[in-house]
C-alpha cells in the first residue's frame, strides 16, 4: 500500500506510523511540526514539511491508495486563542486533502475527527454515533465541517471514508512539554516535575473516557483494508467512565508518586464528561480486540517516560 499519513511527527500520527511501517506499505508523511518533532519518525522517512491547510499541496501528482488525515490543532482550548488556524487545521486541511484525493483518484480516506462534536459542555453523558451534535467549541465545528466534506465526496466522487470520533487519547509518545492539550500528558508531566504540587484546572468529578494509543493504531490500520468500516463514523474510546480523580488515584499508584492536588477554575470550552458507547465497534472487534485497561496503559506511561 502507498499512503500519505498527516500529523505523522505528532502524538498519534506517530504510534499510528510506527503500526503502519511494516516493511511493506510505503508511506509518505506531512507535518507542519508546529506540534510534532521529527525525532518522532525515522530518519528515512519520506517527508513533506508542509501544513494540510496549503494549496500548493495540489500541484504535487503523486498517487496513493489511502489517505490518513490525523494532523490537526487538537485542543479545545487553542481553538479559542487561534480561530482561523484552528479552521485552517480542522477544516481546510481536510478539503485540500480531499481536493487531492478527487485529482489522484485516490479512493480511500480515514479521518481522525473528535468526541467534542457531542459537546459536553452543556450536554455530558455517553454518547453513540447517533447522539445529537453540539458545538461547544471552534474545534468541533471545524472537525464536524470535516466529516461533512468526507459525505459530500464520496456522494460525488466515490470516496470511501471512515471517521473516528476519537475520545481522550493518552500514552507513549504525548508531548510533555506541551501544557494545553493532552489531559494525561499535563498530568504526568506535573507528576515526573520537582514540584509538591499538581494543578487541576477543574472538577475532580469530570469523567472521561480514556483509550491507549495503541489501541488507536491498531483499529486505524485495520479500517484501511475492514470493509465494515468503509463509510462509517465509529466513536473510538475505551467505552468506560473515569472521573480525573479516578485518573490521578492510578497515576499516584502507579508511578508510587506522593503530591498534592491542586484544584483551580475550569478553563473555557472543557468538557464536563463523556464516554463513548463503542457498541457499533465492539460488534466489528468482538473476539478479536480488547482495549487495554487504563491501569496498565498508565503504567505503560511511565515506565516510557522515566526510561526515556
Amino acid at each position: 500500500m502507498k499512503i500519505l499519513l498527516t500529523g505523522a511527527a505528532g502524538f498519534v500520527g506517530s504510534n499510528i506510523f510506527n503500526k503502519l511501517n511494516d516493511g511493506i506499505n510505503k508511506i509518505t508523511v506531512i507535518d507542519n511540526l508546529k506540534t510534532g518533532y521529527l525525532s518522532n519518525l525515522p530518519d528515512n522517512v519520506d517527508f513533506i514539511h508542509s501544513d494540510c491547510s496549503d494549496e500548493t499541496l495540489l500541484e504535487r501528482n503523486e498517487t496513493y491508495d489511502c489517505i490518513i488525515h490525523v494532523a490537526g490543532q487538537a485542543s479545545k482550548e487553542g481553538s479559542f486563542n487561534d480561530v482561523f488556524y484552528d479552521m485552517n487545521a480542522n477544516a481546510k486541511s481536510t478539503l485540500v486533502l480531499l481536493e487531492y484525493a478527487k485529482k489522484t483518484n485516490c479512493k480511500r480516506f480515514i479521518f481522525i475527527s473528535t468526541v467534542c462534536v457531542y459537546g459536553g459542555t452543556s450536554n455530558p453523558g455517553t454518547y453513540n454515533e447517533d447522539s445529537e451534535i453540539q458545538y461547544d467549541t471552534f474545534y468541533s465545528i471545524h472537525k464536524y465541517t470535516s466529516e461533512k466534506y468526507l459525505a459530500l465526496y464520496k456522494k460525488h466522487y466515490g470516496i470511501d471514508y471512515t471517521i473516528f470520533r476519537l475520545f481522550t487519547c493518552y500514552g507513549p509518545g504525548q508531548d510533555l512539554t506541551n501544557m494545553s492539550k493532552g489531559m494525561v500528558s499535563i498530568y504526568l508531566s506535573q507528576f515526573l516535575n520537582d514540584q509538591p504540587d499538581v494543578l487541576i484546572k477543574g472538577s475532580l468529578e469530570r469523567y472521561r473516557d480514556f483509550i491507549y494509543v495503541e489501541d488507536v493504531a491498531y483499529i486505524v490500520n485495520d479500517a484501511i483494508h475492514n470493509k465494515q468500516l468503509y463509510n462509517q463514523i465509529f466513536n473510538l474510546g475505551s467505552g468506560k467512565s473515569t472521573t480525573i480523580g479516578e485518573l490521578l488515584n492510578v497515576m499516584q499508584e502507579a508511578g508510587e508518586f506522593n503530591k498534592n492536588v491542586v484544584v483551580e477554575d475550569e478553563i473555557i470550552g472543557d468538557m464536563i464528561g463523556c464516554v463513548a458507547d463503542i457498541t457499533k465497534l465492539k460488534n466489528i472487534y468482538k473476539n478479536i480486540f480488547e482495549f487495554t485497561e487504563l491501569r496498565e496503559g498508565i503504567h505503560k506511561m511511565i515506565s516510557y517516560y522515566s526510561n526515556a
